[in-house]
């Protein structure tokens, strides 16, 4: 269990559940709960500091293993790091890793993220949550979030369900569980844009061995786009029982709701050429309803040490979704301008309903033995995965635009009609069986993860629009990779590794192959806790195979003939000399290319991929004297130009933007002080909605304040 205890100084972070830990006085003395040796090893102090850093993973290979002898690019972003950065969205704190593109709030219900230049998932405590017709989760809050790791590249020997694994990478979050000492906080936030945002953690033990937390959060904001609003709250509640001297029962739930007047993008040409309002609103705001996206989910996690040396894990979680889209947006390709007003389109209103229901089961055994002359850290496991997904779409059920709206001078009047009834729907049915084993064993210096996973997907997709596909595939898929201490706190790595997704949405003469990734990747892992410095530098080659792409033949069909390919190189690294300094920094080279596909030219690069991006942050905190309490950082986030079509005909240029805060802690009050934007950059984001060519405006100067009271 965790609970967290702030100092002026810094925090005390205590990872555990609440157990009695070994020491050689209760040992001595015989005590009742002694913890087992895995209990213990998950105990984290990281003293009277907040750090950026980690020297473990949880998810990468689901032991606590040190990220040196992990044979895969792994990036941890701490809740130091998001409580410090006043990180508010899963998009804000993604920025903080190398070689991710994050999913903007505003197009969260369309657009996964992307790592290394494909498709990624988020997985929340160890599970998934189906992310079919790309309908990306985004936790309502961070609130709750104990850290988040970024898995690059294929992660398919432990993870899979609904569509498969994700092609490019896993989003893991770890929410933060119950502790025994009664802690928390409450905060009130505001600022630019009419933001109110009040939000706490409160931890209370109930019992010997039983805990409970609550984390909360609501916010009701505007936007510096016209017309658009929004608010969202999420409830977490969890309860923790150490059941036995061995045995600990986690329950946790989620209540989320995000409502927001959907927002379309502006069409980028213009929008890049300064001949429209750049933060006009391309539709019928008058009234439209707010796109809702409702869900909850329980999840029971339940831990046994068979023995101080062998863990039974066994976690399921019911997760049930709920979203209905009202939109509007302009196209040129259903309904171009006059060319004598060329800023003048006919708003298009469109209505969508989304239904999903998943049940996902994990069980594993694992275990340390020493054997063939080395250590090894056994796992052997299976899961079950069941989803449900359906929607329904109604567009152009009137035949005639929703009225007109002029982008250069934006008057708005024209009203939103609900597309009802739809006219075209699509349910989606997938089961996933599947049994995996891990061994990572050490021999001296010398680290090695080997991993298999066999799969049974069963797929069955029918719609009223042609889509009727049911298969069922086996798939085997493989890990394998190593990592050499050159020296304490320095490895060499390589690693190669394989995922499998089912084709979403297929219209093909043939029956649809599930598409493949694989990714090959080397390079160096630092973690030299005395001189405070950590991170990775990598190289990685990955390729997605079986893409669907027009099918020259049958206008109208696809063929699965596609093919892509990202090489590139990465760095993470973080600097803490001392408690009082964190100096974060990330690089990305990423180099995407259509490898083969019927229409795209080969050569095209993928969308929404910078070739370069980095950013570079610092924070500084004041241990002693009469400014005691006080800490101050800030940042630059850069990336170079986006492709926004394929084959690719319009490019939104690259930006730099500026962020800074700065707190002062008095006593248990602390005061925050945070902004966006320091530069004023009118700079564009790719923006994605109907794959029209799109940008929407980065935000403008906007400064929060926030009052946080420690319990």
């Amino acid at each position: 269990m965790k609970a967290i205890l702030h100092m002026a100084a810094g925090a005390i972070l205590v990872t555990a559940s609440p157990v009695i830990a070994q020491t050689p006085q209760n040992k001595q003395n015989g005590a009742a709960h002694q913890a087992p040796s895995w209990i213990n090893a998950d105990i984290v102090v990281t003293g009277e500091r907040l750090s950026y850093s980690s020297p473990n993973s949880g998810s990468a290979t689901r032991t606590d293993t040190p990220l040196l002898e992990i044979p895969q690019s792994v990036q941890v972003i701490t809740r130091s790091l998001i409580q410090e950065q006043d990180r508010r969205t899963l998009g804000e704190a993604l920025v903080n890793v190398s070689g991710v593109v994050p999913t903007r709030s505003e197009e969260m219900v369309l657009i996964p993220p992307l790592v290394r230049g494909f498709p990624a998932e988020v997985y929340l405590d160890g599970l998934p949550i189906y992310a079919g017709n790309q309908q990306a989760f985004d936790p309502s809050s961070l609130a709750g979030v104990e850290r988040i790791e970024v898995l690059k590249g294929p992660s398919a020997t432990l993870y899979g369900g609904g569509l498969g694994t994700p092609l490019g990478g896993i989003i893991t979050i770890e929410s933060t569980r119950p502790g025994d000492k009664l802690g928390g906080y409450v905060a009130m936030r505001g600022g630019s844009f009419s933001t109110w945002n009040p939000y706490g953690d409160i931890n209370v033990p109930l019992a010997s061995g039983i805990a409970a937390r609550v984390s909360a959060e609501y916010q009701s904001n505007d936007s510096w786009i016209d017309q658009v609003h929004g608010r969202r709250w999420s409830v977490q509640p969890s309860l923790s029982f150490q059941i036995g001297p061995r045995t600990d029962l986690l329950l946790q739930s989620q209540f989320n709701h995000r409502a927001q007047l959907e927002y379309s993008g502006l069409p980028a040409e213009q929008a890049l050429a300064g001949l429209i309002d750049r933060n006009a609103f391309p539709g019928s705001p008058k009234g439209q309803p707010l796109t809702t996206n409702n869900n909850q989910m329980v999840l029971a996690t339940l831990r046994h040490g068979v023995t101080d040396d062998v863990k039974l894990t066994v976690s399921g979680r019911y997760y049930n979704s709920s979203i209905r889209e009202s939109g509007s947006f302009i196209s040129p390709d259903f309904f171009a301008p006059d060319p004598t007003t060329p800023t003048v389109y006919p708003t298009i209103p469109i209505t969508m309903i989304t239904d999903t229901r998943e049940a996902t089961f994990d069980a594993n055994l694992a275990a340390k033995a020493y054997m063939l002359g080395g250590s090894h850290s056994l796992m052997a496991g299976i899961d079950y995965d069941w989803t449900s997904f359906s929607s329904a779409m109604g567009l152009f059920v009137s035949n005639t635009p929703g009225g007109t709206i002029d982008l250069a001078n934006p008057v708005y009047d024209a009203t939103f009609t609900p597309q009802l009834p739809v006219n075209s729907s699509q349910v989606d049915h997938y089961q996933t069986f599947a049994a995996y084993v891990q061994d990572q064993a050490s021999y001296g210096r010398l680290h090695v993860t080997g991993a298999l996973r066999y799969t049974v997907l069963k797929f069955r997709e029918t719609s009223n629009i042609g889509v009727a596909n049911e298969e069922t595939y086996h798939r085997v898929s493989a890990r394998i990779g190593a990592t050499f201490d050159v020296a304490p706190g320095v490895a060499l790595f390589a690693g190669y590794a394989t995922a499998f997704r089912a084709a979403f949405g297929f219209v093909g003469v043939g029956s649809p192959k599930p598409e493949t990734s694989r990714n090959i990747e080397g390079g160096l892992k630092l973690a030299l806790p005395k001189a405070g410095l950590s991170g990775t530098i990598s190289v990685f080659d990955q390729t997605r195979d079986n893409v669907a792409t027009a099918d020259p033949g049958n206008p109208g069909f696809y063929i699965q003939t596609g093919s892509q390919r990202a090489r590139g190189l990465e760095a993470d690294i973080v600097w803490e000399p001392t408690p009082a300094i964190s100096l974060l920094a990330n690089y990305a080279y990423t180099d995407t290319k259509v490898t083969a596909d019927s229409t795209i030219p080969v050569g095209s690069e993928l969308t929404r991929v910078p070739r370069n991006s980095g950013r570079i942050a610092v924070r500084y905190r004041v241990l002693t004297g009469p400014a005691k309490g006080l800490s101050f950082g800030a940042g630059v986030t850069a990336l170079s130009a986006r492709q926004l079509t394929l084959p690719n005909t319009v490019r939104v240029p690259g930006y730099a933007v500026i962020d800074a805060q700065a707190a002062y802690d008095v006593g248990r009050f602390t005061i925050q002080v945070s902004a966006i934007n320091l530069g004023g950059s009118r700079a564009f984001d790719s923006y994605q909605y109907f794959g029209n060519p799109l940008v929407m405006p980065v935000q403008p100067p906007s400064v929060y304040v926030t009052l946080k009271a420690k319990i």
